[in-house]
């Protein structure tokens, strides 16, 4: 089952971007994505699982010409109704991807690869169409973070299959030597702890990571 597919779903996650915790999760994760991106030169851009693009404006804001992509219809209704600029949509499956081999200058990911079913031959679709030298971003979900560990109560993460940082690691590196900065951090009541003291007393829930295709 392709839980964003489902029509409620597609109208909820914008709407949580809105909310007071929404909008600090928002700065933090971008915040640290914009930590890898500063140092690209941003080209032609593949995004998988665009959803309701709201990545998809924020990489259109940062100067990339964009391919998105996603397999759930309603999701992309949302995104293609918002006229982002410098982006085409396309529906794709990331595990046959319909694309030449070296055809991208990036390739990001943010939250989808947990959905999509086949991590390993995602992983290998991902370094096919990537250009040698090409950049790979990507926002992964943390099993052993605080969420993590509660997901399978959530109606959508339950559907999720979440990465370690040492899992995503090993799959990154398949691609080159990958760098992966943690935000996100929750108490066990999900107050967000980025910025305080007690930061580092739990695993970030969001996993931003880069790597440089080597070949």
């Amino acid at each position: 089952m392709n839980i964003f597919a489902v029509k409620e779903v597609a109208d909820e996650y914008d709407a949580y971007y809105q909310s007071e915790q929404g909008e600090k999760v928002d700065k933090l994760e971008k915040d640290a994505i914009l930590k890898h991106i500063s140092r690209i030169t941003p080209g032609n851009l593949l995004e998988i699982g665009c959803g309701t693009g709201h990545w998809t404006a924020f990489f259109s804001e940062q100067g990339f010409q964009i391919t998105a992509t996603d397999v759930a219809d309603e999701m992309m209704k949302f995104a293609k109704e918002k006229g982002i600029p410098n982006v085409k949509f396309q529906t794709a499956d990331v595990l046959n991807l319909s694309f030449d081999d070296n055809s991208f200058d990036q390739l990001a990911v943010i939250t989808a690869l947990e959905f999509c079913g086949d991590i390993k031959k995602a992983f290998s679709e991902i370094h096919r169409v990537l250009k040698p030298g090409g950049w790979f971003i990507a926002g992964c979900l943390n099993a052993n973070s605080t969420l993590g560990k509660v997901k399978d109560n959530d109606p959508v993460y339950k559907h999720g299959n979440f990465m370690t940082k040492a899992e995503l690691t090993k799959h990154l590196k398949t691609i080159g030597n990958p760098n992966i900065i943690e935000c996100v951090h929750l108490s066990a009541d999900f107050q967000i702890l980025d910025g305080t003291n007690d930061v580092n007393k739990a695993e970030g829930v969001f996993m931003a990571a880069a790597v440089q295709k080597i070949k």
